[in-house]
């Protein structure tokens, strides 16, 4: 006990000498005190990126040196106000307004001829013959964003050439009282068109063809918005057109004086909304997959999808022409599948020369009440099974050719007749009626076209 009794105090001892020797320890650390202020560590805005202004006083303006051009107010112009002779350019409008002399007059906007790389950003182009405009199909990889293109006499937003970034740009009023072709936003081929609003474009052109939105082969159009486009034009009109190739994704087009979305060979049409518009709500060119859309109330069809298209998971209803129209006499077939029809005045689907029309439930369509329409109609060649159909009026299912095979549908509630025949040489088999005033009716299949099990109960 005694021995750690000392060995604690040694500890003591220890520890109050070497707190003391550290106390009296001279210190060797410099001032606290800065000698001078601390110098810049950011680089300035124009050191990063070196901008160019441009006033009232530059106009009109031609552009020969690559870089970084900003407006520093409202300038009203008339020609050419902005000439683009050099590639890698900026314009950014910088929230201000670039206005011409009015529609009528002959002028430009911005004008490039042949140059690649320009961005225009961030303002309003007006009152020109042509907004912005890239005239030859040399130009590429070209930006306008957040521009808003209004009142030009012909083009909003018109970029020839390739490879095109047309982003969160509005375009209205251009073309109004146009003789020829007129353009909200024209983008070249395998452009990206996204975000955009377009409307009121074309109203009263007259004798030509309104696009609200236009682009080229292999280009991407998603999200953007077309209505009221040509709405007192007399000539052709699409709220949105996409040539070969296409994806067309994710759109809203209504009230177009005509098409609302139309699309050239081989393009992929999902997602999108088309309503009221005076013409097919889509439509679709050879080979095209068309899938999961809404089309309504259209005073064409809802959508009409030519040969070897796949047209699946798609609503549509209260259209005046047919809900679904695919194929075409002298075409190959399509392939029609998952897809709901109901209340559209015609057919709910029309198809003929060898489609495949399966799992797709129709109703109450054919409301003009004529004899030669039903649920579902088809021509000769066609596979018809699996669909579910009810409340459509005359027949359920019509079948004006032959060669069909019409197999396990479900038919309920039609006026007259659940399957008509009207010509002679199909098979049908398995099919399951009830509520009509014939079940199975017209020029029924005998012998080895009767393949049993059509039931009526």
């Amino acid at each position: 006990m005694a021995k750690k009794l000392v060995n604690a105090n040694l500890i003591v001892i220890l520890l109050v000498v070497s707190g003391f020797a550290a106390y009296n320890i001279p210190a060797n650390a410099g001032s606290l005190e800065p000698t001078a202020a601390p110098g810049p560590t950011m680089k300035t805005l124009d050191e990063v990126e070196p901008r160019i202004p441009i006033s009232q006083a530059d106009f009109p303006k031609t552009i020969s040196s690559s870089g970084s051009y900003y407006f520093t107010e409202d300038v009203s112009t008339s020609g050419v106000a902005i000439t683009v002779n050099a590639n890698d350019v900026t314009i950014d409008l910088a929230g201000f307004v670039l206005s011409g002399p009015g529609g009528a007059v002959n002028s430009y906007g911005i004008y490039i001829n042949g140059r690649s790389n320009v961005e225009i950003r961030n303002g309003t182009v007006r009152d020109f013959r042509y907004g912005t405009i890239e005239v030859s199909a040399s130009g590429r990889e070209h930006r306008v964003i957040d521009v808003r293109a209004l009142s030009n006499g012909r083009y909003g937003i018109y970029l020839t050439g390739s490879d095109n970034l047309v982003k969160n740009c509005t375009a209205s009023n251009n073309g109004n009282s146009a003789t020829v072709d007129v353009y909200g936003i024209y983008a070249g081929s395998g452009s990206t068109v996204t975000g955009n609003t377009v409307r009121n474009n074309g109203i009263s052109a007259t004798g030509t063809v309104v696009y609200g939105i236009y682009a080229g082969d292999g280009s991407m159009v998603s999200g953007n918005t077309a209505n009221d486009n040509g709405n007192l034009a007399t000539g052709t009109v699409y709220g949105i057109y996409a040539d070969n190739s296409c994806v067309v994704t994710g759109n809203i087009a209504y009230n177009n004086k005509g098409r609302g979305i139309r699309t050239s060979a081989g393009s992929t049409i999902t997602g999108n909304t088309a309503y009221n518009n005076q013409g097919d709500g889509i439509r679709a060119s050879d080979g095209s997959t068309i899938t999961g859309n809404t089309t309504a109330y259209n005073s064409g069809n809802g959508i009409q999808a030519d040969s070897g298209s796949t047209v699946t998971g798609n609503t549509v209803f209260g259209n005046q022409g047919n809900g679904i129209y695919a194929g075409g006499i002298g075409d190959d077939g399509c392939t029609i599948t998952g897809n709901t029809a109901y209340n559209n005045q015609n057919n709910g689907i029309d198809a003929d020369n060898g489609s495949t029309i399966t799992g797709n439930t129709v109703r109450n369509n054919n409301q003009v009440n004529a004899s030669l329409y039903a649920g579902i109609r088809v021509g000769s060649g066609c596979l018809v099974k699996g669909n579910t159909l009810s409340y459509n009026k005359q027949n359920n299912i019509y079948v004006s050719g032959g060669g069909n095979a019409i197999e396990e549908n479900l038919l309920t509630n039609s006026l007259y007749t659940g399957i008509y025949f009207n010509f002679f040489g199909n098979f049908y088999a398995n099919n399951r009626a009830w509520g009509h005033t014939t079940d199975y009716g017209g020029i029924l299949p005998s012998g080895g076209g009767d393949g049993g099990g059509n039931a009526s109960f």
